[in-house]
């Protein structure tokens, strides 16, 4: 053997092996089920939910949508295993998933009649006990000519433009004011301050992204549902008022008053943002065990059919 073969023989004898990332064909097929509600109401178009925000004010909604990327799953270890997603269309792609609670009748006629309470992800198999994942679209893909963009960010309804790109959580609602009269109020999330080079449609960078962080314990994806709680959302909010000069609701810009308890639910900073007290948007509800398919059900206005009957964890 010569010296150089040697000395590659024994390096290779002496260093640790590199893990490897798993094999495609290891991965499994995991959904992760969602419910929208109001309190402990599902969510429904047309509906009227008393009792909101610090007023306690009746709001009808007419949109609830918002996008993910970026989900994590935790292993019983504590080990985060980065699960992609499943291309699943209109829903998914390979990386932007769609979550879909409006279902285009009453209130929600500008919706989409097909809703969609759940996201796909491929991962290995194994127990998991946590999940994470980011609302909103990636910077790279923000900013872009929405016309050429296939589902999920097809969707004119959810796209502000090039420079600020999509509504990352879109929320309308109606509130009754204490007249008894009934005004608009938004929820458009979104990134805001971008900028780029001179003449350019898309920017280089923002200084808000704005993009939320979730980090969920005690999620089980073969029992448990994740439940986005308006009330929640907008508990530390008065609807029935909107503060001067600005946009209705709040439309994610750092001078509107309106956003601080709404970022506070999503951990999101903000100038005016309430208490770390303040209740968050998403929690885990623990849910009926759907057995190795690891399946659900999409029911009316985009919950999940069966699946909540316990309390929250």
């Amino acid at each position: 053997m010569s010296v150089v073969a040697l000395a590659a023989a024994m390096l290779l004898a002496t260093t640790p092996a590199v893990p490897s990332a798993p094999a495609a064909d290891s991965l499994i097929p995991i959904t992760i089920r969602l419910q929208a509600t109001v309190g402990d109401t599902p969510f429904s178009c047309g509906k009227e939910y008393p009792g909101i925000g610090t007023s306690g004010a009746t709001i009808t909604a007419s949109d609830f949508r918002f996008y993910v990327h970026n989900v994590r799953l935790v292993t019983a270890r504590g080990d985060t295993v980065r699960a992609a997603m499943a291309p699943r269309s209109p829903w998914q792609d390979r990386e932007i998933a769609l979550l879909d609670f409006e279902n285009g009748t009453a209130t929600c006629a500008n919706g989409t009649p097909e809703t969609n309470p759940q996201i796909t992800v491929l991962a290995p198999a194994g127990e998991y006990q946590g999940v994470a994942f980011t609302v909103g679209v990636p910077f790279a893909r923000n900013h872009s000519d929405m016309a050429t963009q296939g589902p999920p960010l097809s969707l004119s309804r959810l796209f502000w433009s090039w420079n600020a790109g999509y509504k990352f959580l879109r929320v309308d609602m109606r509130a009754t004011r204490p007249d008894s009269a009934a005004t608009a109020w938004v929820i458009h999330l979104g990134s805001t301050g971008c900028t780029g080079a001179a003449g350019a449609k898309a920017p280089t960078s923002c200084s808000h992204g704005n993009r939320p962080e979730i980090a969920l314990s005690g999620f089980n994806p073969a029992r448990d549902v994740i439940v986005a709680d308006l009330a929640a959302l907008l508990s530390r909010s008065d609807v029935r008022r909107n503060q001067p000069q600005t946009a209705m609701g709040c439309m994610a810009a750092p001078n509107d008053a309106d956003c601080g308890g709404l970022f506070a639910s999503l951990n999101l900073p903000h100038p005016n943002a309430t208490g770390a007290d303040t209740p968050k948007f998403f929690r885990v509800v623990r849910g009926t065990a759907t057995g190795a398919a690891n399946s659900a059900g999409s029911g009316p206005n985009g919950t999940v059919n069966g699946i909540v009957n316990g309390g929250t964890r």
